[in-house]
């Protein structure tokens, strides 16, 4: 069997990237699981080229220091298995900061995830904040009919930030914390850190959480 023997299996991994393990960049992230699938003797299809690589494709990047509830992950397969029996053994070979949650299979024929990314949650936490003040945060920033952001990247040009903030509101249950359901993928994605810092609270202390990622696929 040669690496670019033709995928028969798209298997869809939803997985928890906690604790220290918040600080793995993408690209190391992407070298990880490699080496997990190759531990556990997945058979990985891979891609065609001078320098083929493992078809394994990310719903969206983590930034750094973010930590992820769900996180999305696709790997095509040159023969099918079946992926419950896959899951305590790629289980076994993760470290602390790293679980399994689901492993389902999934049309071949797919998009791919970043094109069906639509939205993002995020739970944001500070760790000095009067609950009250941060609720009139909140409340000022949707108020607002627009916020004008430097484009990432592109510090010359603008947009506005104000249509892609879906929703915010304080979590009851976790004082010092919001909910943050921003638009996400290819088109018109929001960074949760731009949100931040138009509250004004990018200099306080907190923690970021993704909860999940929410995507809008068709039926084939």
């Amino acid at each position: 069997m040669t690496k670019t023997t033709p995928p028969t299996q798209r298997l869809r991994l939803t997985y928890s990237k906690t604790g220290d393990a918040r600080y793995i960049g993408h690209l190391d992230l992407a070298r990880f699981w490699e080496r997990v699938f190759r531990r556990v003797e997945l058979p990985l299809a891979y891609s065609h080229g001078y320098n083929p690589q493992p078809r394994i494709q990310f719903a969206s990047a983590l930034p750094v220091g973010v930590a992820g509830e769900q996180e999305l992950l696709d790997l095509w397969l040159t023969r099918k298995v079946a992926p419950t029996a896959w899951i305590p053994r790629i289980a076994r070979n993760l470290p602390p900061g790293f679980a399994i949650l689901d492993l389902k299979e999934v049309h071949l024929k797919l998009p791919a995830m970043q094109a069906s990314l639509r939205r993002a949650v995020y739970r944001v936490c500070w760790r000095e904040i009067n609950p009250q003040e941060l609720t009139q945060r909140v409340d000022a920033l949707l108020a607002r009919k627009e916020i004008i952001r430097p484009r990432f990247k592109k510090p010359h040009k603008t947009y506005d930030l104000r249509p892609r903030i879906l929703h915010i509101y304080p979590i009851p249950a976790m004082p010092g914390c919001v909910r943050m359901e921003l638009q996400a993928g290819s088109q018109n994605n929001a960074r949760v850190s731009e949100v931040i810092d138009a509250l004004g609270m990018t200099h306080i202390p907190h923690e970021i959480t993704r909860e999940r990622l929410i995507l809008t696929e068709p039926q084939l």
